[in-house]
């Protein structure tokens, strides 16, 4: 056991009031890497995306009625009185709960802060669909334009159009 293992309860909680604060300034860094503080394996990256402490989460189903709740704390994820390092800890309790069977749970999805990534069945009328809508978009902002911002909107168009070379460019390597 090292020396702050040994300590009493009082000077044990400064060491863990101390690791969580070491642990929120490293939250703002995009690193990868594990860190004490964060609990039950949490990476950096996963802690910084969580909400603040404090911060009540509430999936509610299609008519706005509660189906579950959790509260983000300083241990991490807290649902009906249990503590988990985890979103996804958390939602797997509260899946578990509603009489789903998963046998993994995506947090963040679970809980809404996230969409779910979704496969297009059709790129081509997917991309024509946006492209139709940037068009109708794009000619309404030119035609509502006036003489002081009409070269900010021709500046977003040109973006535009340099982005959708881009686009061209890595599609026909």
């Amino acid at each position: 056991m090292s020396k702050k293992q040994t300590k009493t309860s009082k000077q044990s909680k400064k060491t863990t009031s101390t690791g969580q604060t070491n642990a929120r300034k490293t939250r703002a860094g995009a690193k990868q890497t594990t860190t004490p503080a964060a609990e039950g394996g949490e990476t950096e990256a996963a802690a910084s995306r969580l909400p603040p402490v404090g911060t009540v989460i509430k999936k509610v189903d299609r008519y706005g009625t509660v189906r579950c709740q959790c509260t983000i704390t300083e241990q991490g994820v807290r649902y009906k009185g249990h503590d988990y390092g985890s979103l996804s800890g958390a939602a797997m309790a509260a899946a578990k709960d509603l009489g789903l069977e998963n046998k993994t749970q995506n947090g963040f999805t679970f809980w809404g802060l996230t969409k779910p990534t979704r496969t297009l069945d059709d790129p081509e009328t997917a991309v024509q669909k946006a492209s139709d809508r940037f068009q109708k978009l794009a000619a309404v902002a030119l035609k509502g334009a006036s003489d002081q911002t009409r070269p900010k909107v021709l500046a977003v168009l040109e973006a535009h159009e340099n982005v959708v070379q881009g686009l061209l460019g890595e599609a026909a390597q």
